[in-house]
């Protein structure tokens, strides 16, 4: 598009347009295009600082460029790609000055840090707030205290929460009647679910992983919690009597989801047993979305799976709840895989197994949205990657995976014959931001899984993170380390790699200097005085931050490419 036709767009126009675009594209491409693009980004007043990846340098300057109150949403992150971000964020930045914020979102803050910006949240009027507290740096008294006053503020609408058991013990509760939304990373006591309910009566949407039993809380509630429209219960595991305990407190759902694992020794995973427990506690139940891994025995039997799917395959299933039900079961694995359609979880394991059982209670169904919602695809390259690969070009109706931008791949040795043609034809390489590879670097087969590999960078233009989990290589692993510099393109800005001694982290940092944070997992006959080595590294010309946790060494690295 040429500068005359922007200049002739509204602003409003160009307000939509940033609203979909990230704040490095908008200050650090289309800012400078033009004159008027310039006085736009001035002007534009929903800014997204999502800093969960971004180089020091840029963090930098972002901070420095744009007013304050120009910002509706901010992002902070102490995660592995941006160590101590974010007390670097309060050295430059008064968060009091952010009197716009809507949203807000903390990545493994460190108690200090989150003191500093729960009084912040007390006098906002933020909507939206996130905070995950890493489990290893949970130990002050005060962030139950301070987490209990900040989740009763009256402008919150929506709460994430990631932190340990003993704040959740130590919460104290308060009524509040406007909070809708909350999702819990952890499990949680039955006791403590109900506290939750009986304290948000406006929630209407909560999101946690499992409910389980506290032999030592005596603890009963009988009246139902009628504010509770929908509940999801996701990456636990399943058994059905305690769920059945929550239900029969929320009679009002009118959407359940429920994801995680369980064995065969119950019968959380029978359809007759599903069907009477919402047939008798969930009348307005609109909605049921599931996905099982169900852990089986060595010499189970497949046509087990049949019986299994029988119970799906009521007119309760079919035509009321119309749910399509899809049970694969993978002998190799010695698991049964049990959901609907169209998927509900955005992490898929696909199994590239010709010996794969699938049985569904339904006949014929094409839905390109069935895997829309699995935004991370893992699967194992295997020999049988080349039949697959053949049988979806003959049958071919577009990317069986639509939206996946974390890829995980696994292989035992080799690269298998056709394995690229088969990752393209199922999604869109294109699209992948996050790539993991568990290889084996042999040298009987370096040159072809290296020249693969190479092609599949290519493939994915828009990779940003290659996270490497070889094993550990004994006499060339300073020919492995070469090789995979020489693989490496300049759009891959974070490196996750194992390495050997410090010889290697300098020669990668060395050699990939587009890289803006780098993790080193290393052996334990390895020790690294950390300020020692990052005095070692004054030659680079980078300012470093580091951080060490179990065995590994994060880094977070200035761009030498960075605009003034």
């Amino acid at each position: 598009m040429s500068t005359s036709i922007f200049e002739t767009l509204p602003v409003e126009i160009l307000y939509r347009i940033f609203d979909h675009l990230d704040i490095q594209t908008i200050i650090f491409s289309i800012r400078y295009v033009c004159k008027q693009l310039y006085l736009t980004t001035n002007s534009y007043d929903r800014y997204n600082f999502n800093f969960k990846s971004i180089s020091k340098s840029l963090f930098h300057i972002i901070c420095r460029l744009i007013p304050y109150e120009n910002v509706i949403t901010l992002t902070l992150s102490d995660e592995d790609k941006t160590r101590d971000q974010i007390a670097l964020f309060v050295s430059l930045c008064d968060i009091k000055q952010f009197s716009r914020l809507q949203s807000l979102t903390l990545l493994e803050i460190d108690d200090e840090n989150l003191d500093i910006f729960l009084k912040y949240v007390m006098i906002s009027s933020l909507k939206s707030l996130s905070i995950s507290i890493p489990m290893i740096n949970i130990s002050q008294n005060t962030t139950s205290t301070h987490l209990s006053s900040v989740i009763v503020y009256p402008s919150l609408k929506n709460l994430y929460l990631s932190i340990g058991d003993r704040e959740w013990h130590d919460m104290s509760w308060s009524i509040n009647w406007t909070l809708r939304y909350l999702r819990l990373v952890n499990s949680i006591t039955f006791k403590q679910f109900c506290l939750v309910l009986q304290h948000y009566l406006g929630l209407r949407t909560l999101v946690l992983k499992e409910v389980h039993t506290d032999d030592s809380e005596e603890y009963q509630y009988t009246s139902p919690f009628k504010q509770l429209t929908s509940l999801t219960f996701e990456n636990g595991h399943i058994v059905i009597n305690r769920i059945a305990q929550c239900l029969s407190l929320t009679p009002c759902l009118t959407y359940l989801k429920i994801i995680g694992e369980g064995n065969l020794f119950n019968s959380s995973f029978d359809g007759y047993q599903w069907e009477r427990l919402i047939q008798t506690r969930l009348h307005r139940l609109e909605k049921f979305e599931f996905f099982f891994i169900i852990i089986t025995y060595s010499n189970y039997l497949s046509r087990n799976i049949e019986i299994l799917m029988q119970s799906f395959q009521a007119p309760f299933w079919l035509d009321k709840m119309k749910c399509s039900v899809i049970c694969d079961y993978i002998a190799n694995s010695r698991k049964i895989i049990l959901y609907t359609l169209p998927i509900c979880k955005t992490h898929f394991v696909y199994d590239v197994d010709s010996k794969k059982l699938s049985i569904s209670n339904f006949t014929t169904r094409f839905n390109q949205i069935d895997m829309d919602y699995v935004q991370h695809l893992e699967l194992q390259l295997t020999k049988d990657v080349n039949s697959f690969a053949l049988e979806k070009n003959m049958s071919s109706n577009g990317f069986l995976f639509r939206n996946v931008i974390n890829l995980t791949l696994t292989s035992d040795g080799d690269w298998p014959k056709g394995s690229l043609r088969f990752l393209s034809t199922i999604l869109d390489l294109s699209r992948i931001q996050k790539l993991s590879l568990s290889i084996n670097f042999l040298s009987e087969h370096t040159t072809y899984m290296v020249s693969n590999i190479i092609l599949l960078f290519k493939q994915a233009s828009n990779l940003r993170s290659l996270l490497l989990y070889d094993f550990w290589a004994p006499d060339n692993f300073m020919t492995r380390m070469e090789t995979i510099c020489s693989m490496i393109s300049s759009n891959i800005k974070h490196l996750q790699i194992r390495v050997k001694n410090l010889d290697d982290i300098k020669y990668i940092l060395e050699q990939l200097k587009d890289l803006t944070s780098v993790t080193f997992e290393y052996a334990q006959f390895l020790t690294i005085n950390r300020d020692e080595f990052i005095q070692s590294l004054t030659y680079l010309n980078r300012p470093i931050s580091s951080w060490n946790s179990q065995r590994a060494l994060h880094i977070w690295l200035k761009n030498n490419h960075a605009n003034p």
